[in-house]
């Protein structure tokens, strides 16, 4: 599902313009898939808490990602029918993240998640490297028509692969009152004992300075990082002349997200969420700072492997601090909307702020900007998130208090 952002715009662009797009009409084609995602992040997390079915809703989502891109080719002359498959793809994907991570907590619970989640991250990262050397492979030696058959066998294989998971697996979502076990554990899981209507849950998450300080830093986060690897993709360019490292970029940060996501998932029941997440804020100012005193290409692309750090921590601990906040709550699926609707303006805003910063006063000098703005979202976090709540769940309880840890 990475492919879409990844590898799917940069080679749609080639293939509009291949097809005597202009490049307005690329610009506009390209912005229906952020203006859907833009449109439905939030409505995700929403129907994903109102539709239970989480597997067979994935399953619907990957169909019409892989059908809009399918049939496109097929449509390409016609600029409306294009739109409107992209626009139907973007809308899609945006169900992707908070559906992937309902599901790694359905099938886990919380004393599993972060492990669930660190593997899925893994995998997810491995796949856009696949997709995207596949992609590459196919477009290079049959042409670029055959960027769209990753697409559509990713999806085939994605919604194959749905059916492998067993609805008796999925052991966290349940009514009040279940007396479901965890088998893994012989333990009870944690029971959802929440009977507030889901537009009291939605007002409840604003009211909670811990939901607002993830938002706001998170926010703040992808302000900074968005527009980070295309400007040095530009920059690079500038330097250096050509486009023979650029390919680099994209595969040193991918290919260090992979291990890194693996060490958050593993170091924060040990060190906590907030800890290891706090590692991924503190990684991107000193990214920026490097690009913008080193006009050295090699220094510039090591670079990436602080970017695959902190991006393979935060696809991890958004999901894992969610958890921790809506813990015995309703709300984990909303809550994750939420925070990729945070993602997404950040993403809208960022390469705004480039091209004004690039525009105005050059490259160095707007690393500098998003070095400082990822400076402020690294404070926000640090200094007013608290520290998340105490695991307890693998504790002895206390026999007069259940709800408490046994002391000693």
């Amino acid at each position: 599902m990475g492919e879409i952002i990844g590898v799917g715009v940069p080679f749609l662009n080639d293939y509009l313009k291949d097809h005597h797009w202009s490049f307005q009409d690329v610009g506009i084609a390209t912005a229906m898939i952020g203006l859907g995602t833009v449109i439905f992040q939030g409505f995700s997390g929403v129907i994903a808490e109102i539709i239970p079915r989480h597997r067979l809703l994935l399953g619907w989502v990957i169909l019409l990602y892989g059908v809009s891109f399918s049939l496109l080719p097929l449509e390409v002359d016609n600029h409306a029918m294009t739109n409107s498959f992209l626009l139907v793809s973007g809308m899609s994907s945006s169900f992707f993240a908070p559906l992937s991570a309902t599901l790694a907590f359905s099938l886990s619970g919380h004393r599993l998640f972060a492990r669930t989640m660190g593997r899925t991250q893994m995998w997810n990262h491995a796949g856009f490297l696949v997709s995207a050397i596949g992609t590459i492979f196919l477009i290079h030696h049959v042409g670029l028509w055959s960027g769209f058959l990753p697409i559509a066998i990713g999806s085939i294989l994605a919604i194959l692969s749905l059916l492998l998971i067993a609805q008796k697996d999925l052991i966290y979502h349940k009514t009040a009152g279940s007396s479901l076990k965890d088998e893994s554990s012989n333990s009870e899981m944690d029971a959802i004992e929440d009977n507030r209507p889901l537009r009291k849950v939605f007002a409840d998450f604003f009211r909670d300075p811990s939901i607002r300080i993830l938002l706001i830093s998170t926010t703040l986060f992808q302000i900074a990082n968005a527009p980070v690897m295309p400007l040095l993709l530009l920059y690079l360019r500038f330097l250096d002349g050509g486009n023979g490292k650029l390919a680099w970029v994209v595969f040193i940060a991918q290919a260090v997200m992979i291990p890194a996501a693996w060490w958050a998932a593993k170091y924060s029941s040990r060190w906590g969420h907030k800890v290891i997440f706090s590692i991924a804020f503190f990684v991107m100012p000193i990214r920026a700072l490097i690009c913008s005193f080193s006009m050295n290409t090699d220094v510039l692309l090591a670079s990436q492997i602080l970017d695959g750090l902190a991006a393979g921590i935060y696809g991890v601990s958004v999901a894992l601090i969610v958890g921790d906040l809506t813990r015995g709550k309703k709300g984990f699926n909303m809550l994750m909307g939420l925070s990729m609707i945070a993602m997404a303006l950040g993403s809208v805003i960022g390469p705004i702020l480039q091209g004004i910063s690039v525009g105005r006063v050059g490259f160095r000098f707007s690393f500098l900007v998003f070095g400082v703005v990822s400076s402020i979202a690294a404070i926000i976090f640090f200094h007013y998130m608290p520290h998340e709540i105490p695991n307890t769940w693998e504790q002895e309880k206390d026999p007069e208090n259940p709800s408490l840890p046994k002391e000693g």
